[in-house]
């Protein structure tokens, strides 16, 4: 009977490793995935932000570019959407690929359900804010705001009845490209956690395995000194 005991305790343990090799492997390709797609954000919002930046200051001089009731918030939120991601995925990364001598499961597990679920909770609160755009405020005359993306994709789609201002174009695909991205962050996010309950639940099935495990060898070893005896 022990030795059954200890070969299905083999047994487990040998489908418990490679449960977690797989669930390590997932889980490091979509840390580096997600951290490739943030940095992606950062660049596809970035650029025309920055272009905003230096182009709003020529209303002083009878230049305007862009109208009073253009709401730039959408930006800023994929903007840190995509490094507070960015950062956390590639900490997992670093994390997960360091040399350790000791095994690190209970750790990469509870670091991965933390990341993922604070990395969903940031791309969800920027897509929401993309969408929605709450306590957005009006100059007296507009009913509605612009932000970059619809500004500068008018100016796209007025298929040459007007010459768009330089840059607008690649704004246009930039803020929609953003937008994407910081979408695919979220989908990302929800495969993140995904993956971190899977391994949380070998974690703990293996856990409660052994401690049956134990059990029955403690009461192997009392019920021979109890016939020996």
């Amino acid at each position: 009977m022990s030795s059954n005991t200890s070969m299905a305790g083999s047994m487990e343990e040998s489908n418990f490793l490679k449960r977690t090799r797989t669930v390590h492997w997932a889980r490091l390709c979509l840390s580096v995935l997600t951290t490739a797609v943030a940095v992606a954000v950062v660049a596809c919002e970035a650029v025309p932000l920055q272009h905003h930046q230096n182009t709003a200051q020529w209303a002083s001089i009878g230049l305007v570019l862009w109208p009073l009731n253009l709401d730039v918030r959408p930006n800023i939120a994929a903007l840190a959407c995509g490094c507070v991601v960015g950062v956390l995925s590639a900490a997992y990364t670093i994390v997960a690929l360091l040399p350790s001598p000791h095994p690190r499961i209970k750790l990469l597990n509870s670091y991965s359900s933390a990341s993922s679920f604070a990395g969903f909770l940031t791309a969800l609160v920027a897509v929401t804010f993309s969408i929605y755009r709450p306590s957005a405020s009006y100059p007296s005359g507009f009913t509605q705001g612009e932000t970059l993306q619809s500004w500068t994709c008018k100016w796209k789609a007025s298929n040459g009845a007007q010459s768009a201002p330089v840059d607008f174009s690649r704004d246009c695909h930039a803020t929609q490209a953003g937008f994407a991205l910081v979408c695919t962050l979220l989908a990302l996010q929800i495969l993140m956690g995904f993956a971190a309950i899977a391994g949380t639940l070998a974690q703990r099935d293996v856990a409660r395995r052994r401690e049956e495990n134990t059990q029955l060898e403690k009461l192997e070893i009392a019920t021979k000194q109890l016939y020996h005896a």
